[in-house]
């Protein structure tokens, strides 16, 4: 019985070998395989044991660190301290730390690799700064620039520098606190490093330590941070750092061209309902003149966040921002929105028709396909001078001409009527200084 059982278990199963004939040729009811995908091979996946990047949008814009804070800049904290004043580069970040209030705050940094081996100095044209920073700022424009919590006291080696009381925020400065005269050292200390670093006498390290009491709503978080910066007096090394850090040519064309066609199909009289009155149709008018200089743009440039068809020059709008209000600093002014130096783009299409339109140029009117032609031009000023001009002697009218430094300097002076000087009334004495 359990031989017959045994094989009635396994009566209708087939044998190895029928397996193998079965498994070799599917049936023809079972459906084919998918084909291949045609699409672009995916990017190979990492090597086992590391972790996996994190998306774009949780990595900072400079140096490709994870954000541990949410930031609409897309800087770390790190980067904060650093890109927050590109007019005070800060050549290192010495030491920082979070702040909490109603307790006692310190920070020791290493100084004797900035100071001068033979004065006990800093370099001429250095200095160490204590910056500030407000991580949970309420806005974009917050995360960047330095400020100050409700009340903070600073103190260097014990002895109180700085002390900001709350509501009393006029008896204190704004900027940075400037240590650069206090981490001097005398003759006699820098003989001695000078000494330790040639292999002669061992003596400790210098270091600054610095602490701070503040005062702040719980629900606030303030960072300190100790930097070793240098000051620019010139706005064209920072030009250069912008131009350095932009993508290649041909992927910001493709960019700008993908923008055009967007910009212009969606303002066209055509598209716009009935029932949308108050939509805004403007036509797709590029002016080549800048709208912060008030002279033809050299080079264009726009922000990332930027759809709009005006650009600015990069140089003047890097000018601009030197003095500027801090409310209004490092934004578009065109449409406001936020345009840091390392959110800033060149935009390789203006930039070509600025290069291939004539000096008298003053905009030219874009198809939605990249194609552009000239539409409004400056005459020459010789045809626009009176017959009073033309009598004056070429040096007065010369003296008399508006100058494009004259131009930013009114861009500068926001709320104020700016223009031109008047030459006096052929006939009218000429004011002299006595």
């Amino acid at each position: 019985s359990r031989s017959s059982s045994s094989y009635s278990r396994n009566e209708g199963m087939p044998t190895p070998s029928q397996e193998s004939l079965l498994s070799s040729e599917p049936p023809a009811s079972e459906p084919a395989p998918p084909p291949e995908p045609t699409g672009p091979v995916p990017p190979p996946s990492p090597p086992s044991g590391s972790p996996p990047p994190p998306p774009p949008s949780s990595a900072c814009q400079v140096c490709s660190g994870k954000l541990y804070v949410s930031s609409r800049c897309g800087l770390c904290l790190t980067c904060r301290f650093k890109q927050g004043n590109p007019f005070v580069i800060a050549k290192e970040l010495l030491a920082w730390t979070m702040l909490k209030a109603q307790d006692s705050n310190a920070v020791t940094a290493d100084i004797e690799h900035i100071l001068d081996l033979r004065t006990g100095r800093l370099p001429a044209g250095t200095a160490v700064e204590v910056r500030c920073l407000r991580v949970d700022a309420p806005e974009w424009r917050y995360e960047l620039g330095h400020s100050w919590p409700a009340g903070i006291s600073l103190f260097v080696e014990g002895q109180r520098v700085l002390v900001k009381k709350p509501d009393e925020e006029d008896e204190t400065p704004s900027g940075p606190f400037d240590l650069s005269n206090r981490i001097a050292r005398g003759p006699m200390q820098a003989h001695e490093l000078l000494r330790d670093f040639t292999g002669g006498i061992k003596v400790p390290p210098m270091k600054l330590k610095l602490s701070a009491a503040v005062t702040a709503k719980k629900t606030e978080q303030w960072a300190l941070g100790l930097v070793y910066a240098q000051v620019m007096d010139s706005d064209h090394h920072i030009c250069q750092e912008v131009i350095r850090r932009q993508a290649p040519l041909e992927d910001r064309r493709r960019l700008d061209l993908e923008r055009i066609f967007a910009w212009v199909t969606a303002h066209r009289p055509d598209r716009v309902s009935k029932k949308d009155t108050l939509r805004n149709v403007e036509p797709p008018v590029m002016k080549l003149v800048c709208c912060t200089s008030l002279s033809r743009i050299e080079t264009a440039a726009r922000g990332t966040e930027c759809d709009h068809l005006q650009c600015f020059d990069l140089a003047s709008y890097v000018h601009t921002m030197r003095n500027i209000p801090p409310k209004h600093a490092w934004c578009c002014p065109i449409c406001d929105r936020p345009a840091p130096l390392h959110q800033i783009r060149l935009d390789s299409f203006a930039q070509s028709v600025l290069d291939a339109t004539a000096a008298n140029v003053t905009e030219v009117l874009i198809a939605d396909n990249g194609k552009w032609e000239v539409s409004a031009t400056d005459e020459m000023e010789q045809d626009e001078e009176s017959s009073d001009d033309e009598d004056m002697p070429a040096a007065f009218r010369a003296q008399h001409r508006v100058t494009q430094a004259d131009l930013q300097q009114a861009a500068l002076n926001l709320g104020r009527a700016f223009s031109a000087p008047v030459a006096p009334a052929r006939g009218s004495p000429t004011s002299t200084n006595a």
